[in-house]
């Protein structure tokens, strides 16, 4: 994998072309849908740059579903991109909704979000993204929040569960001790598909060993986070 804030510019880079490159053929509903989709992602970028400002209003701005794809665009590049600089140079833990996070986690969560706010809009455009190893900053975020599908659901369990994940060049990723009774394996792109609820279990090839790994599959599925989840005005 590359560092995390060169895949978070260069998947950027991937979905605005993907954009571009239907936005001559796009119908007005679409438009619309995408629109809002990229105004969801420029709310997540901006309340990262004042997070790492120091903003104490990090939580607040809310941008509506309005304009121009093109606009639409251009408005989520230029926070995205200064989200990504400032979690490249930040040296202290970012202020956050949640609770202080790492630079680098951090950033981890706004590329989850990319990458599941990214298949939204291949979804509506009927087109794929191709996917490539930066997923696996996505997977890492994935595990590390492995507790937040319990919520609402009882307490999570105590012991860690082992991930063993394929990346989309046949490397293997290993994740927790070799020797836990609780397991996940699958394609990496799948269990990220999967945990950000873009895909059904059904429709994946990701497979659990172990009660609670299993019933871990079933809650992750449908887990909500208002970084990728939460809707357009």
């Amino acid at each position: 994998m590359q560092d995390v804030h060169a895949d978070l510019a260069s998947e950027a880079d991937k979905l605005a072309e993907l954009i571009r490159g239907h936005e001559t053929t796009v119908m007005l509903p679409v438009g619309r849908v995408i629109t809002g989709h990229l105004a969801e992602l420029t709310v997540v970028a901006r309340r990262i740059v004042l997070g790492v400002e120091g903003d104490e209003s990090a939580s607040a701005p809310r941008i509506t579903n309005s304009g121009m794809l093109g606009d639409a665009v251009v408005a989520w590049r230029s926070e995205h991109r200064k989200a990504t600089d400032l979690l490249a140079t930040a040296t202290v833990d970012v202020r956050w909704p949640g609770g202080p996070m790492r630079p680098s986690a951090l950033a981890a969560a706004l590329l989850t979000a990319v990458f599941a706010r990214g298949q939204d809009i291949a979804d509506a455009l009927g087109a794929r993204l191709e996917r490539d190893d930066s997923v696996g900053h996505v997977a890492y975020y994935g595990v590390r929040t492995r507790d937040d599908a319990y919520a609402g659901h009882g307490a999570p369990p105590a012991g860690p569960f082992r991930f063993e994940l394929t990346a989309p060049s046949g490397d293997r990723w290993e994740f927790g001790p070799a020797d836990a009774a609780d397991r996940v394996r699958g394609p990496a792109e799948d269990f990220c598909l999967l945990f950000t609820g873009r895909r059904p279990l059904t429709e994946l090839a990701v497979t659990a060993t172990g009660a609670e790994a299993t019933r871990w599959l079933g809650l992750a599925q449908v887990r909500r986070d208002p970084l990728w989840t939460s809707e357009v005005d």
